[in-house]
């Protein structure tokens, strides 16, 4: 291993006593974690998206596992990312259960728990958020000190000028010799805004992007879903210099590497919703030689499930709190396609993302089931606008549609709304009330544009998935589901603005 001499940082140095300790057995795996800010299953050229490049990506999945079934626990970013860290469902995070919070006391994540056995933490661009880390009495971000030093200049507006590969380099030179490591790289692509036209500009064709059929079929939308590609492309090209610091550094082999996204893509009817688009993301799993390259899994996984792999990973006790369940069962076996008959469904939720979105903070909550055919949806609050309410506060400010403001701004919400004559059905589903039950079949509609809750033909289903839902969260301890639910809307009101972040 090449490391360059280890400088001493107070925050590593009960790591590196670890680390000599870690010696005296195999030294457990290093953790790297890549996340995307906002980008929807299939838009990873691995799944055959053919108007995105992401070789980064598509080196992961074919050097160790592409998951076609991955889905968010909450399809907004502070409960998505908060999930993911914490194993566990977001409903029982707390505060942390929603955007521009807190996070709570008490509440224990894997980097922690890794921490305390020997490895060296840090991260780079965006942890968990928005919300306030250091309200719970936390000094650092639980995903480590930070490694934001670096930076470069974008090739275009709306691009983090973080230089991502070159932050970690950092980091892996002040890793002490033998310590296994722990790092974050929070992408902030692509999350808007985005900087209009410039995936045309930089090659992209729009004859070759595939509009999902929620929205628009119109060469304004095709333009936004390439500056939204071209935005995935960007923090993808960060990957061959991440690869390459692991190469040179010796680790690479011995490193777990995990691409994904936090939540679905920034468009009406995705991210903010428990549609498809919203909490269906991409996730490839690279592990040396322990992954037999070039696998692809069927079976249907939860971000939540990252946690207790990587803490088995290291050969760590998981906390009882933890509800998600290893992949290393998925990750170790030689099979493709469906391997555990026990992996056929997951829960996903929401209960506020844009806190302005409605008076007093209120958000909009709702619970999903989600098999390999169907998806059930409840919206717990149908009286309410799932979108928000208009007028109202949107993001980011003066976007013309004057409110809504759980969907975030762009050519693509403007055009559906202005044109909402144009298109009255596509504007329904994106912006009006919801029922109280919605049923998917996804085979037939994996856009869900056709609600099948009221179909006779399909009530055996509805209720069967209702009550399968009703047993997952009431084993869970879903607040919601337990009688307790005006603990979101206490907390919803404690902190009902952006400004409550902090």
């Amino acid at each position: 291993m090449r490391r360059r001499t280890f400088l001493g940082r107070a925050a590593l140095a009960g790591a590196a006593l670890a680390g000599v300790a870690c010696r005296r057995r195999p030294r457990p795996p290093n953790i790297l974690v890549c996340v995307s800010d906002d980008q929807s299953y299939p838009h990873a050229g691995a799944y055959g998206a053919g108007f995105l490049k992401t070789p980064g990506f598509d080196r992961v999945a074919r050097e160790g596992v592409l998951f076609r079934n991955a889905f968010v626990s909450a399809p907004s970013c502070a409960p998505s990312r908060g999930s993911l860290l914490a194993g566990q469902d977001f409903y029982r995070l707390r505060e942390a259960a929603m955007n521009h919070t807190i996070w709570p006391a008490g509440l224990e994540t894997y980097p922690e728990i890794l921490a305390e056995a020997g490895y060296v933490l840090g991260y780079t661009g965006k942890g968990w958020g928005p919300g306030n880390w250091t309200a719970s009495g936390r000094s650092v971000s639980p995903v480590g000190p930070a490694y934001n030093e670096f930076t470069l200049e974008p090739p275009g507006a709306h691009l983090s000028n973080l230089d991502y590969a070159r932050n970690f380099e950092a980091f892996l030179e002040q890793v002490p010799e033998g310590a296994p490591f722990c790092f974050w790289i929070g992408f902030s692509e692509p999350h808007r805004p985005f900087e209009p036209g410039i995936g045309v500009r930089y090659g992209a064709r729009l004859e070759e992007v595939r509009v999902p059929a929620f929205l628009p079929d119109t060469d304004i939308v095709r333009s936004d879903l390439a500056d939204y590609a071209f935005e995935i492309g960007y923090y993808d090209s960060h990957m061959a210099r991440i690869f390459a610091a692991l190469e040179v550094a010796e680790e690479l082999e011995s490193t777990i590497v995990v691409v994904t996204a936090d939540n679905g893509m920034a468009f009406p009817r995705a991210k903010a919703t428990l549609y498809e688009a919203g909490i269906h993301v991409p996730l490839a799993i690279r592990w040396g030689e322990r992954v037999r390259p070039g696998r692809v899994v069927d079976d249907l996984v939860n971000l939540i499930d990252l946690a207790p792999t990587f803490l088995e990973a290291a050969g760590l006790p998981l906390p009882p709190a933890m509800t998600g369940r290893s992949l290393l069962p998925l990750l170790e076996t030689g099979g493709s396609g469906r391997i555990d008959p026990s992996r056929d469904a997951i829960v996903a939720g929401l209960e506020r993302h844009f806190p302005g979105s409605r008076p007093r903070g209120a958000g909009y909550p709702m619970r999903a089931l989600r098999t390999h055919e169907y998806l059930y949806i409840r919206n717990l609050t149908p009286e309410r606008s799932p979108a928000g309410d208009r007028p109202g506060p949107s993001w980011p400010p003066g976007d013309p549609t004057g409110g809504f403001g759980d969907i975030d701004g762009g050519p693509s919400k403007t055009l559906l709304w202005e044109r909402r004559d144009q298109y009255p059905d596509l504007a329904r589903l994106a912006f009006s009330r919801r029922p109280a039950e919605e049923l998917y079949r996804i085979p037939d509609d994996p856009d869900n544009l056709r609600n099948l809750a009221g179909d006779p033909a399909q009530e055996q289903t509805r209720r069967m998935l209702a009550r399968r839902l009703d047993e997952y969260l009431e084993r869970t301890l879903d607040p919601r589901a337990t009688g307790e639910g005006e603990l979101f809307d206490r907390i919803a009101e404690r902190y009902p603005s952006v400004e409550s972040k902090s």
